[in-house]
């Protein structure tokens, strides 16, 4: 890969971290492996944290723990905490900003722990961002208000492995969105969690309000409820506001939201689902909403625990109305019919005229997808993190 033209290449590792061809430069009490970390991503710079599109490669070697060892694998209770009289959760989520213009790429097991990244679109912000080769684990958090409580026993979690936010909205139109986006080779899982079936620790592993010029590939995605939510809600109905591409991506072990959307163009091709579901929801893949528009190309279906689980329509329009979602689909193995097709509650039509016969959009750019018999085992080889070396700009890591 040719990482974008800097010498601001700050490489970070258990035992210190360095800038340019620095020498090792050893973590203090004030500049630990979090902190210089979560530095380096919003600001290019170790000792900021205010967020900056100063161009950077931040290269992390190994774990960095965003807790700062508050949650672990086996004590997640700094989340049980609760207002005994309001039942308000007494800790918010751990989470934390990349600025424009920075790269992230993991070497040697790289792992982002016990919270989550956001990319945040504002005037000149949200822009132009690579994350590769990072394994997001268990983001945790939990429920807004005590479940433990008749009352607030929906209460939903808000914690996310990575998002994207917009800003500036006006009748679900937003002034600013996240452009330029390409997250590759990934990994995105609760860890050693497993709240398959009542999210109480967990929202999204990647989310989108809105993102233009976005790619997602070659990631997994393993051991989470709602996979990926794009636009917020039924509001967000302009498709050109969410314009991402999924592509050689593994889903397996996973309950639903793959992704679930609004307002959307979306090409989906040469990705795998597998073991989708569970005993307590037998979930689904594809979640068109209101203004979706997809285009499903040669994407293997495999095992999933309901029959009617590989697409959930969930649209309010009208047949006739411009919101009405589309789904075009070639080369797929299984072919998208009414044999595996179910319907949530929002949708008003429950009609297969969601299919269509022609491409909802134009692809403006240059692909060439695999057969979709191949994926049964290409995706799992290739998908997720990558090991061995890495050379980022001539330098081997």
């Amino acid at each position: 890969m040719i990482y974008p033209n800097t010498q601001n290449i700050i490489y970070i590792e258990d035992d210190g971290y360095k800038v340019g061809n620095g020498s090792l430069t050893k973590y203090t009490s004030s500049l630990t492996k979090r902190t210089v970390f979560t530095n380096a991503i919003a600001s290019g710079d170790v000792s900021k944290n205010s967020v900056k599109d100063t161009s950077a490669i931040i290269v992390l070697s190994g774990t960095v723990d965003l807790s700062d060892g508050k949650i672990s694998d086996t004590d997640h209770t700094y989340y049980d905490e609760f207002d005994s009289s309001t039942h308000e959760r007494k800790h918010q989520d751990i989470i934390f900003e990349i600025g424009s213009n920075k790269a992230i790429i993991g070497v040697n097991s790289a792992k982002v722990a016990f919270g989550g990244l956001v990319i945040k679109a504002a005037k000149n912000k949200g822009q132009n961002i690579i994350i590769q080769n990072i394994v997001f684990w268990d983001a945790h958090g939990s429920t807004e208000k005590d479940t433990n409580c008749d009352s607030y026993s929906d209460s939903k979690a808000s914690a996310d492995n990575l998002v994207l936010e917009a800003s500036g909205e006006n009748n679900g139109i937003y002034e600013y969105v996240p452009t330029n986006i390409w997250i590759d080779h990934c990994v995105f899982t609760d860890g050693k969690c497993s709240d398959l079936s009542r999210n109480l620790n967990h929202d999204g592993s990647l989310d989108m309000k809105a993102g233009k010029n976005v790619t997602v590939s070659y990631c997994e995605f393993t051991n989470h409820d709602k996979v990926t939510l794009l636009a917020p809600n039924d509001n967000f109905v302009n498709a050109e506001q969410r314009q991402i591409t999924f592509h050689h991506n593994y889903y397996h072990g996973a309950t639903q939201r793959m992704p679930r959307s609004r307002g959307c163009q979306v090409h989906i091709y040469n990705n795998y689902y597998n073991n989708i579901g569970n005993e307590n929801n037998g979930g689904y893949s594809l979640g068109p909403g209101i203004g979706s528009l997809f285009i499903v190309e040669n994407n293997y279906f495999g095992s999933f625990k309901s029959s009617k689980s590989i697409v959930q329509f969930a649209d309010r329009s009208e047949s006739t109305a411009s919101t009405f979602a589309k789904l075009y689909q070639k080369g797929n193995n299984i072919t998208i019919s009414s044999n595996n097709i179910k319907w949530d509650s929002a949708e008003k039509t429950k009609s297969s005229n969601h299919l269509v016969s022609s491409a909802p959009w134009t692809i403006e750019y240059s692909y060439t997808p695999e057969d979709a018999s191949t994926l049964l085992t290409s995706i799992p080889k290739n998908a997720g993190q990558i090991t061995g070396k890495i050379v980022v700009n001539g330098v081997q890591y």
